[in-house]
């Protein structure tokens, strides 16, 4: 991790599993530490966009891990990095975007507004079937209801 370690390996072996682990491990540190340079990440940004098939990681690993980086100032800066992290409560996923929020929201009250007019068809149907096949009345709940309240008899 230091300017002597970085400059005497520059390239590792990915190949070997205990190298690739600690190559990975590298270049995490320095991604979360935001050691990284802009210019160095457009770069893998663009590498990793052109791979259609599978990411490169090899070749992204080597290119971070190659980058000259003081030592100590990674590990302060990975420390609070790490700190940040846990206090944050993990990664931060974006949530859905507005249109997304409006469709559901929309779809939500369409599935609502069907299942009223339905329970409504189904109420009033079910209430014309007592009224007239088995003649009962059905305005006795408002009847009773107006004479509550003193309002003059329908």
């Amino acid at each position: 991790m230091s300017d002597a370690s970085s400059d005497a390996d520059p390239q590792r072996d990915l190949s070997d599993p205990d190298q690739a682990f600690q190559a990975v491990s590298e270049a995490s540190l320095r991604l979360m530490a935001g050691a990284v340079s802009k210019p160095r990440l457009a770069q893998l940004k663009i590498a990793a966009q052109q791979e259609e098939a599978e990411y490169p990681w090899q070749r992204i690993t080597q290119a971070i891990v190659s980058e000259p980086v003081e030592g100590q100032g990674l590990v302060k800066q990975g420390l609070v990095a790490q700190r940040d992290w846990i206090l944050r409560g993990g990664r931060v996923a974006r949530g859905p975007s507005v249109a997304s929020r409006a469709k559901g929201f929309f779809a939500r009250l369409t599935a609502q507004l069907i299942f009223g007019v339905i329970f409504t068809v189904v109420v009033v149907l079910l209430l014309l079937l007592l009224k007239y096949r088995f003649g009962w009345n059905i305005y006795w709940l408002l009847d009773t209801t107006l004479e509550l309240i003193g309002a003059p008899p329908r």
